[in-house]
């Protein structure tokens, strides 16, 4: 039972954030990246302010604040730069089987940072996901020059994945010493700051211009997805394993797929599938390679 609580806001984190990425798509599309990355940060960052002041949560010694830059505009600002504006070009079932090789960065990082060794089952599962990767976006770059928008748009989310893992393994120690709230809201300040470089004149001409449906997608992203899921994540992954929570993320390219395909007509291509599978299969192997073979 002590683990129910972790477990729960694991499985509550990945639900909402398969969900997400057809909402980033259609955000990034319909008012174009930078602005749909400022007008969504932005709310973000004022109601960061307010819990801050509120709970004292400001409050870092001196010598965890270079982990807290780190894992505040590497972790965050470069994971949602890079995906807002590879969501621009990318599908939103596609790019949720991209971010499913988020473990394999995670199981990478935690070899440099933490020591752990990096085995053979990890080299493997990498192969297999970049087989996947190339896979899952064969058909567009074989059409020419006019899909490179596509391929960049891929890297870039596969960038936001390597991102992602300097929140989640570095930030682990200070998640476990100051708290879920109080990292999560230091964190997301921190790295909505250069966020706001995006911004031109016209975004305040993109926010009068949208719809109800962009309204409606905007406070999933902000409310749910970014500030909810950022604590509920935060707070289990402080709770169970790097091994553990990570398994989770198996679970957002599955529900992205079918979210696009339900909610924005994205065809499910049986190259989407096998690209899917290998990529999957790799962080399986990686993860969970060596105990197979003690067994």
């Amino acid at each position: 039972m002590a683990q129910f609580k972790p477990i729960a806001a694991l499985l509550f984190t990945v639900l909402v954030w398969g969900i997400t990425p057809v909402f980033l798509r259609s955000l990034s599309v319909g008012l174009g990246p930078a602005d749909a990355l400022v007008i969504r940060y932005t709310p973000i960052a004022l109601t960061c302010i307010l819990i801050l002041v509120a709970t004292g949560g400001w409050r870092i010694a001196r010598a965890d604040w270079p982990r807290l830059l780190v894992i505040s505009c590497i972790g965050i600002f470069i994971y949602s730069v890079a995906s807002v504006y590879g969501f621009a070009s990318v599908p939103a079932g596609i790019g949720g089987l991209l971010y499913a090789t988020q473990p394999l960065f995670i199981a990478l990082l935690a070899a440099v940072l933490l020591g752990e060794r990096l085995t053979i089952h990890i080299i493997f599962g990498f192969l297999l996901a970049i087989a996947g990767t190339v896979l899952l976006l064969w058909k567009d770059l074989a059409a020419g020059p006019e899909t490179q928008s596509y391929a960049i748009g891929a890297l870039l989310l596969v960038t936001a994945c390597a991102a992602w893992a300097f929140y989640s393994v570095p930030g682990k120690v200070l998640f476990q010493r100051y708290g879920t709230l109080s990292m999560t809201a230091m964190s997301l300040l921190i790295a909505t700051l250069p966020m706001l470089a995006f911004a031109t004149p016209g975004t305040l001409d993109t926010v009068r211009a949208m719809t109800t449906r962009h309204w409606l997608e905007l406070a999933y992203l902000a409310g749910f997805s970014t500030f909810i899921a950022m604590f509920t994540w935060t707070y289990g992954t402080a709770r169970v394993s790097a091994a553990t929570s990570g398994a989770f993320l198996y679970l957002i390219p599955v529900i992205a797929v079918f979210a696009g395909a339900l909610l924005l007509g994205e065809p499910v291509m049986l190259t989407t599938v096998l690209g899917g599978l290998l990529i999957l299969g790799g962080v399986a192997v990686a993860q969970f390679g060596h105990r197979v073979r003690k067994v």
